[in-house]
């Protein structure tokens, strides 16, 4: 890590639980570049992750919490220490090559008051990418309608998620994962960071929509790539069938986006309706007991539970 005395150009916030089985090759990378500062934030982990950091990594900025604060409040506690004139948030279980983490540095410069994040890889096949609309009932409906995937070339009918084939070149997005996510320390730190209203999910695609309040862009810079282990940072899987998801998502739309006296019904309707049938597809594929299935119906199941 660069030191003190040194002008650091970007620092990195990994806020890290049970993360020990993925987080080596991420630190030694990203505390070898130089004129970054990586801050740990660990939610009070259990596998040795803080030990793991402190032996292999002393120059990395540690700080350890006495219990799990959630994303939102890790990340903002941590950034509080970042000196850099950029900020980068960094999930544990992400990837990036000093190459495409050059170019999305350069994409930054490019747009100094905007958001920039990288095409995130995940685990084949890709049917989505991990950026897209804001969750408005009608980006949901066109998403889990398939009208998004009909009409691909037709921006009106673009989904909450985009598909690969939208981002084969940078462009403007609503909203892009905070897995791997570049903003100007000053545009952070006018927003005051992420919202702390949610334990974890959501806190991304809230802090996107801030961004274009404030007049700013969320840019999409698919010649960057990531990988990105979708729920592969916590080694005990706690959160692999967590509604929380889409729960916050409902929120955060009821709150922040809602346009209708009944929006919030509708977009229940629309996303548990949308659920549901993913949730028959797969079964009818591989079986009622099929993993994906069940998730997809307990997701639906929750959102339904939460608008009684």
């Amino acid at each position: 890590m660069a030191e003190a005395t040194t002008h650091i150009e970007l620092s990195v916030v990994i806020v890290t639980f049970n993360s020990r089985h993925v987080l080596s090759e991420n630190l030694a990378l990203l505390a070898a570049r130089p004129r970054t500062q990586v801050i740990v934030f660990d939610n009070a982990s259990t596998d040795g992750t803080p030990d793991l950091i402190r032996s292999k990594h002393p120059g990395i900025d540690l700080i350890e919490g006495d219990e799990n604060i959630g994303f939102a409040r890790a990340v903002n506690r941590a950034s509080e220490r970042a000196r850099g004139a950029t900020l980068m948030l960094f999930n544990p279980d992400a990837t990036i090559s000093d190459v495409d983490l050059a170019v999305l540095m350069r994409a930054s410069a490019d747009h100094p008051r905007d958001v920039v994040a990288p095409f995130i890889e995940q685990p084949a096949p890709q049917r989505i990418v991990s950026a897209g609309r804001m969750p408005t009932i009608w980006r949901m409906l066109t998403h889990y309608s398939g009208l998004s995937r009909i009409a691909r070339r037709v921006g009106a009918l673009e989904g909450h998620y985009l598909l690969p084939s939208q981002a084969t070149a940078a462009r403007r997005v609503e909203w892009a994962t905070g897995a791997v996510l570049v903003v100007p320390m000053s545009t952070w730190r006018e927003l005051r960071g992420l919202s702390e209203r949610w334990f974890m999910y959501a806190e991304d695609i809230e802090f996107c929509h801030r961004i274009g309040l404030s007049g700013r862009n969320v840019w999409l810079v698919p010649e960057s790539r990531a990988k990105h282990l979708v729920g592969g940072s916590d080694s005990t899987h706690s959160m692999s069938t967590n509604p929380a998801w889409v729960l916050n998502l409902r929120e955060f739309y009821t709150t922040d986006l809602r346009r209708l006296p009944f929006g919030a019904l509708l977009w229940t309707v629309v996303v548990a309706g949308g659920l549901a049938s993913r949730a028959a597809v797969a079964a009818a594929r591989r079986g009622p007991r099929d993993a994906a299935a069940r998730s997809l119906r307990s997701y639906s199941a929750a959102l339904l539970k939460a608008d009684r």
